[in-house]
């Protein structure tokens, strides 16, 4: 027998699964794990739908801008919404998004096109054939792959909190697609906006190592219904310059320690940060010379070590040279001092006699120079003789 608590909880995921169930049969939203992840199909009004020339389309996507035609159909773009295996990170199109890996460098997200009239057997089966597992990743499909310029702000970002009883909120929509080397900017108030809510199932604080999010709704909202306390559009920026550190953007947000970035603009960005900032400048110098030592630094290492080799070597030989040297002038010196080599000694110079042998007609040592005796001389005789 269950108990009443058992059945209670029976009753609530029963009605959790309805609601996910009945969330599936709509357009927009394809559940795929509850509370895990799910596939929604976001129109782009505005924005052309791309017709592939299957005949004579290269098999790489890379090489196949040509080969794309643009249909005046309505088009939108799909984004597999799911949480990480840790369950605390919100990702699209396996980016993260909530929170972000790193507030100063944005991802860089993409997705592929499908025509607006898709439903969710289509999209259940486009999930059957890989397209959201990266199978078919560089190679060329008749539905294209674009570049997204969007717009993501958050209510109770982590980067705010810390929040207790955590639920989150991102709002996600699309400010500009991008195919190989086109790029067009669409009508922002045309374009709706993906709402996701989370919900920590530990309803402790946004930053507890143990938080564990699910998503709990998910919906599709006009721009004037979902940017109540925040512009629905980018007010003018200034010109990013080294002056400042970050360029973040300014006035679009209510509160006093927002993210730096709200609209991410594929120009604006790359691997460094904010184009033209500061700290662009700076890392992306880091990552030269880093780059450079990567490359270069065996060969400059083992030239390094060769000439330092061959200075020891020089070294080593100059100071045993020089060691040997000074070994010799001392040996001669103690010699010179023990034989009076240097001097005189009692009066006669010295003469190695084995020279004297060995060398014939060697003169002998001249005789001691005579010493003179001083003599007294009787001036008075020496006038009277």
């Amino acid at each position: 027998m269950f108990s009443l608590f058992e059945l209670l909880l029976i009753g609530f995921g029963t009605i959790k699964l309805a609601a996910a169930s009945s969330i599936s049969s709509g357009d927009f939203v394809t559940w795929l794990h509850f509370q895990r992840n799910a596939i929604v199909k976001l129109d782009t009004p505005g924005y052309p739908l791309w017709l592939m020339d299957k005949a004579n389309a290269p098999i790489m996507y890379e090489d196949a801008e040509n080969f794309y035609y643009e249909m005046d159909e309505p088009s939108a773009i799909l984004l597999n919404v799911s949480m990480s295996q840790d369950s605390k990170t919100l990702l699209i199109n396996d980016q993260p998004v909530l929170p972000f890996a790193n507030y100063d460098v944005p991802p860089r997200i993409g997705a592929f096109q499908v025509p607006a009239e898709y439903t969710s057997k289509h999209v259940i089966s486009l999930k059957e054939q890989g397209l959201f597992d990266g199978y078919w990743q560089y190679l060329t499909l008749s539905l294209r792959y674009l570049a997204l310029d969007y717009d993501r702000l958050v209510w109770a970002d982590p980067f705010t909190g810390p929040y207790q009883n955590h639920e989150p909120t991102l709002n996600f929509r699309i400010m500009g697609l991008g195919a190989h080397s086109r790029s067009d900017v669409l009508d922002a108030t045309k374009q709706k906006v993906l709402t996701v809510t989370l919900s920590d199932s530990k309803h402790g604080s946004s930053d507890a190592w143990d938080r564990s999010y699910g998503i709990t709704k998910i919906e599709i909202k006009e721009p004037e219904k979902a940017y109540v306390y925040a512009p629905a559009t980018e007010p003018s920026q200034e010109a990013c310059t080294t002056k400042s550190w970050k360029c973040p953007d300014k006035g679009l947000y209510s509160d006093d320690s927002p993210p730096p970035y709200r609209f991410i603009w594929r120009s604006r960005f790359d691997e460094y940060g904010r184009i033209g900032s500061r700290r662009h400048a700076l890392f992306r110098k880091i990552d030269v010379l880093r780059k450079f030592f990567k490359d270069a630094g065996p060969s400059m290492l083992l030239s390094f070590c060769i000439l330092f080799g061959l200075s020891m070597l020089g070294m080593a030989t100059y100071y045993m040279v020089k060691k040997c040297r000074q070994g010799r002038e001392k040996e001669v010196r103690d010699l010179a001092h023990d034989d009076s080599l240097l001097g005189e000694f009692d009066g006669e110079k010295y003469f190695d006699e084995e020279d004297s042998e060995d060398e014939e007609g060697v003169p002998p040592p001249l005789p001691p120079r005579p010493q003179q005796v001083g003599v007294l001389i009787d001036l008075e005789a020496a006038q009277q003789a």
